[in-house]
This record gives structure tokens, sequence and C-alpha cells, in this order.
């Protein structure tokens, strides 16, 4: 038996992992929203299932007592390429994907299921929410509408529970900090992660380049599409580079392009991206970031470089930001945006934080160092 690959499931597996489903314990959240599944929908089997590479991990169900699933064999590996919509199977027999799969071949035999894909905030679906019986049969209107609602009960709940972890582990890395402040907290930065290939690496800087960039914002703007979450950019120039080259030579401005990446990375969210553009240019993509939450990180990025800086070599940075509107999907606009904003924080004096939205009557709000 074989089963379909969604076209994106590098970037799924990647978004599933982040929350650590993959084992065969139960996860009790869930199991609430599996019985009610089987009780609107009269079946005698019902399951919440994350599917992994090879394999379906079966958190939560009833009237099967199983706890993993070859991902050949699984229904769910059928649904996730649905993305958003129920997949129903009237009659397992008469369709001819599952003619060889074992829930066929035991007695009484699975003839009807209905899946639906749980979808992650970043679209992905990393799993189903299925129900299955012993006898054809379909599903009325009311019980699709039930089993989407619950399903995104059930994305709702693990996802809550995964921001419950990220809290407590920022509160920790806090005391922690607090308690030790020579420790020096090492941020991955989850985009950069994914830059395995050379040619989307900048040598130098060891971030994210040009062409890394243009691909991780065209990939944002198609979710955008589709999820119409706010994106913001943060531009970013080394103020007065080129007067460093002259006074400590090229060695001295490399180091200093070095640990500008470094400190932005160890700034920004994991769920941020950030390259090098130019000699001394920088960009930072924030994914599901409005203006105000721009200003914020680019603030955040421009007193930690400061406060990096040794005292023989001051660096200070300038930052434009743009916010891309749901009705302004273009990404060279908001590259332009963001450039336009960079200039208005120099022309400011430097060391300044300015931003502009992407949006109809291009206004300007410009916020200050310090």
């Amino acid at each position: 038996m074989t089963s379909p690959i969604p076209f994106d499931e590098v970037a799924r597996l990647k978004a599933l992992n982040r929350y650590g489903l993959l084992t065969r314990e139960a996860d009790p959240l869930l199991e609430d929203v599996v019985a009610m599944a089987a009780m609107v929908c009269q079946t005698p089997i019902a399951q919440i299932g994350f599917l992994g590479r090879d394999r379906l991990w079966i958190k939560a169900g009833v009237g099967l007592p199983l706890r993993r699933v070859p991902r050949r064999a699984s229904f769910s590996a059928y649904a996730i390429c649905k993305q958003g919509e129920i997949l129903v199977v009237q009659d397992t027999y008469e369709d001819w994907r599952f003619s060889e799969n074992p829930l066929l071949a035991h007695t009484p035999a699975v003839r009807f299921f209905a899946a639906v894909p749980l979808i992650e905030p970043s679209g992905f679906a990393i799993g189903t929410l299925i129900v299955m019986g012993y006898q054809p049969r379909g599903l009325s209107d009311k019980e699709r509408r039930v089993l989407c609602a619950l399903a995104q009960t059930a994305m709702a709940l693990i996802e809550a529970r995964q921001m419950v972890r990220r809290l407590e582990g920022e509160i920790s890395e806090r005391i922690a900090y607090e308690r030790r402040s020579n420790v020096r907290q090492d941020l991955l930065v989850a985009a950069n992660a994914a830059l395995c290939a050379e040619t989307l690496t900048d040598s130098l800087s060891q971030v994210g380049n040009r062409r890394a960039f243009e691909q991780y914002l065209d990939s944002e703007l198609q979710r955008v599409r589709r999820l119409s979450y706010p994106l913001s950019l943060l531009m970013i120039d080394i103020d007065h580079f080129k007067q460093f080259n002259e006074d400590y030579g090229h060695q001295t401005g490399d180091e200093i392009i070095r640990s500008v990446a470094q400190v932005i990375g160890r700034t920004i969210r994991t769920t941020d991206f950030v390259a090098r553009i130019g000699g001394d240019e920088f960009v930072v993509l924030l994914p599901n970031t409005d203006a105000r939450g721009g200003r914020v990180m680019a603030e955040r990025c421009r007193r930690a470089i400061e406060a990096e800086a040794s005292p023989q070599h001051p660096v200070h940075i300038s930052v434009g930001i743009a916010q891309l509107s749901p009705q302004t999907l273009d990404g060279p606009a908001l590259i332009a945006a963001a450039d336009q904003a960079l200039r208005r924080a120099k022309q400011l004096g430097r060391n300044q934080v300015a931003d502009r939205a992407v949006a109809r009557g291009h206004s300007s709000v410009v916020r200050q160092a310090g």
C-alpha cells in the first residue's frame, strides 16, 4: 500500500514536531473531544491522531485500542491532503484507495469513515479527528458542522497547552537570567534552522541571504492570503558602517556584521526570520505581527545591539518598519515601504525606529530612540 504525500510535507512535519505529540502515550486533554464526536455521529469508533513521517500516532480514541498505525494503512494520510475540508468515505469496499487496508480485513470491517484535518495556526494539517463505523453510511450536514467544530476545539486545546508551556519556559528563563546575569541565552531562530542549504545562507553572518529572504517572503505571502494574518517587515542598517571600514579596516567591519547578526538572532522570536541582503543591511520578517508589534521588536533589536557593542567600537542601527495590510498583498510594496521608513529613520538622525503601514493613505509613524 502507498499513501499520498502533501506538497508541503517537510514544512508540515516541522510544524507538527513543535508540539511534541509523536509518542504512544494517550492524551487526556483530547478524550472528551473524541467521545463527543462518537456520540454526535453515533459511531462505535472515534480517534484523534497526528501523522508523522511513517506512522499515525493516536492520542485519544474510543472503539479501537490502537496507539499507532503505519502511515500507509492510515485513513488520515488521505484526509490531511484535503487541508480544511472534511473527507467522507461512505463505503470503503467501494473505494479503490482502501482495497488493501488492514482495517478492512478485520471482522467486523471498517466500512465508513469521516475525517477532519487538524489545522495548526500556520495553516498546516498536522493530524485528524476521525469517526468510523462498521456499516456503510453518509454524514448529515449537522454532523459535518459538529465534527469541524470539534476539530477546531481539539486544535485550540493543543495550542493553548503549547502557549502555557511557552509562557512557563519564558518565566523560567527570566528567573534564571536574574539569578545568573552572566549567562547568555542562545535562542535558535526556527526559520534560520531551515536554511540547511549553503546557497540560502550568508557566509559572513551565517543568517539567511537575499535568496532565502525572497523565498521565505513568498511563502509567507501565500500563507497570508489563506489566513489573513498581519505580516510586518524590519529593514535594518548599521549606522555609519562605511566609516567603520575606513577607520578600523574591513576585518573589524566583518566582525561587526557578524555580531549584529548574532544579536538580532538572539532577540527575535523563533517564528521570525532574519537575513542579510546587502553589505550592512538586514531584514527581519515578522509573521502574525502588526505594526505595533513590529515597533516593539525593532526597539528590542536596537537596544540589544547598542548594549552589545564594545566601548571601542560603539554600534547603532536604524530600523524601518512596514506592515502588509490584507488589502495590499504585495511583497515589493512591503519592501519599498520598509525601505522608505528606514530612510525616514536616518533623516531623523539615525539610531532610530520608524514605521510605515502598506495600506491606503500610507500614513507614517516614527518612534525615536530611547
